[in-house]
């Protein structure tokens, strides 16, 4: 069935006549009636039905039009970019041992081989970017904001002569366009997308800057590897082909909105230049004191678009300026700020808000006004980690995985990795379980610091505790790194704190060392001071029990 006639039927009103309805006589409901139902709660409460046909040109110059010059749909765009995808995501290697007939943990060391390569490659611009301009996580920073302005990018891989591995490319969507050519006999081309007969995806017209039209294949014909894909910003309908830019719904909002905020502020300077005035309350010749108390007089000359010259005077005052010497009935008065919109900070907020939800936003997390309580914030970081856990599924799905399939298989080739099994799997479709396996793999984001880790920790702690959540998720959902490698990396900082420590400790030990031997030693001095002093006290008793006997006793003196 062809793309038109798939159109037709989707847009064509279905015809149902009354007798096709179902009767309910000799029933309960034998008083119902049947009533069209199509929407509407009253008569022409929708209004008439519109058909909308997509116009993606205009949608994406005035998509781009608004970042370049709106500063809340740049704000949005790059909050999105910013959270989502930050410095990039990054690659966990996850081979299904079972699946491929390995014991379990038998793959780690080669899991950690190939994401440090990676790691190499992706942040070496002159060998993963086509344009040697940027590493990878910048890359995927450029095709989510592209695909978020465009509706869609162009991700074309290149082969880098010197590595033999692949570069890669971006494509703004404006470029893909419909050529004035004949697809291929069977083939038709969408929106720049030329589709097979089973819609599937096989090239895209790419409209160069010297005007000529560029066949970009999806597939090698050959080889059958991936070269080229679209990676759409939001989520498609099943029959649309090409994406639509994330602006596209809040385009005439955020347009007034920015006039609003324009008017608002051009108010506010227009009513801060005209300070006070002299109000006269009689008819008699004034006497011009703001003139005459002047330090410097101008005149500026303007031409309007229709060529009318206005001419302009103005005076430049000291700061202070005192007015003396009015004539009866003139007196200053104060201009006053009537006419500035005190409550556009309210309305903005409203209509900010709204947009938000648009994006599956907290307003807190699109504006940075975090004023919320803890319990509030937390709800709130909770409903926006759902959303970007499934953004970072679906762009891992999109972008990351197809590009790290084809930089494995690239390093199989070349013989950097060892891994033979990955290549036979490859190349025999029957084994298509046996590759997925092979190059299965996780795309982390960065964590949002949490507002209260104690209480975060702490709630951890007692998951592992009841056997509720393994290490290693716990790992990635609180710190984003992996247990595994946190394990390594401990263990060695262990052993060279126990070493430092073992050093530190050294002069302290050996003056520990030193002041027990003086104690030993001063401890043996008194030891012996005190038998001599026992021993002459002995002498002293018995010689008074000599004399006491009327014995003669031998006296030394000295």
């Amino acid at each position: 069935m062809g793309t038109s006639t798939d159109t037709a039927l989707l847009f064509a009103p279905r015809k149902l006549s009354v007798a096709d309805l179902p009767t309910a006589s000799g029933t309960i409901f034998s008083n119902a009636y049947h009533q069209r139902w199509d929407g509407e709660k009253y008569a022409t409460g929708m209004g008439g039905v519109r058909v909308l046909w997509k116009d993606y040109w205009t949608l994406r110059q005035r998509s781009v039009e608004l970042f370049e010059r709106n500063l809340y749909a740049r704000g949005m765009v790059r909050r999105l970019v910013t959270n989502e995808i930050n410095t990039g995501l990054d690659l966990e290697v996850a081979p299904e041992e079972g699946i491929i007939g390995r014991e379990e943990g038998s793959l780690d060391e080669w899991s950690e081989d190939i994401e440090n390569r990676w790691r190499i490659w992706a942040r070496s611009p002159g060998r993963c970017d086509a344009l040697q301009q940027r590493g990878f996580g910048r890359l995927q920073a450029s095709a989510r904001m592209e695909a978020l302005i465009s509706g869609d990018v162009l991700v074309v891989l290149t082969v880098d002569r010197a590595t033999s591995l692949p570069r890669v490319r971006l494509i703004d969507g404006q470029a893909v366009q419909t050529p004035s050519v004949q697809p291929r006999p069977g083939h038709s081309i969408l929106d720049g997308v030329e589709l097979d007969k089973m819609n599937r995806q096989v090239a895209y017209w790419i409209l160069q800057e010297d005007g000529e039209w560029k066949r970009l294949p999806a597939w090698g014909e050959k080889s059958g590897r991936r070269l080229a894909w679209l990676v759409y910003g939001t989520e498609k309908r099943e029959h649309e082909t090409r994406g639509t830019p994330m602006l596209s719904i809040i385009m005439q909002s955020l347009a007034e909105l920015d006039r609003y905020r324009d008017s608002t502020q051009r108010k506010a300077v227009i009513n801060s230049m005209l300070a006070m005035f002299i109000q006269k309350d009689e008819e008699r010749a004034g006497t011009r004191p703001l003139t005459g108390a002047a330090i410097r007089r101008t005149a500026a000359q303007t031409v309007s678009n229709d060529g009318v010259v206005r001419s302009f005077n103005a005076q430049e005052h000291l700061p202070g300026l005192t007015i003396d010497e009015l004539a009866v009935g003139e007196k200053p008065m104060a201009f006053g700020n009537a006419g500035i919109d005190e409550k556009f900070s309210d309305f903005e907020e409203a209509l900010v808000a709204s947009m938000a939800w648009h994006f599956e936003c907290p307003p807190e997390i699109m504006t940075l006004a975090f004023s919320s309580n803890y319990s509030a914030s937390q709800a709130a970081i909770n409903e926006f980690k759902m959303y970007l856990n499934k953004v970072r599924t679906h762009f891992g799905e999109q972008f990351c995985k197809p590009i790290y399939g084809e930089w494995l298989i690239a390093q199989a080739l070349t013989g950097r990795v060892q891994a033979p099994e990955v290549l036979q799997a490859w190349r025999d479709p029957s084994q298509y379980d046996v590759f997925g396996a092979w190059i299965s793999s996780e795309w982390a984001g960065h964590i949002k610091p949490s507002t209260d880790l104690i209480k975060q920790a702490k709630g951890y702690e007692l998951l592992l505790q009841h056997g509720l959540i393994t290490y290693d998720l716990a790992t990635k959902e609180l710190t984003g790194t992996k247990f595994s490698k946190n394990v390594k990396k401990q263990k060695a900082e262990r052993e060279a704190l126990a070493e430092l420590n073992e050093i530190m400790a050294a002069p302290e030990r050996e003056a520990a060392h030193e002041n027990a031997l003086e104690i030993a030693e001063k401890s043996a001095k008194d030891d012996t001071s005190n038998g001599t002093m026992k021993k002459k006290e002995a002498q002293l008793a018995n010689s008074l029990e000599a004399l006491l006997q009327g014995k003669d006793v031998e006296v030394l003196y000295g």
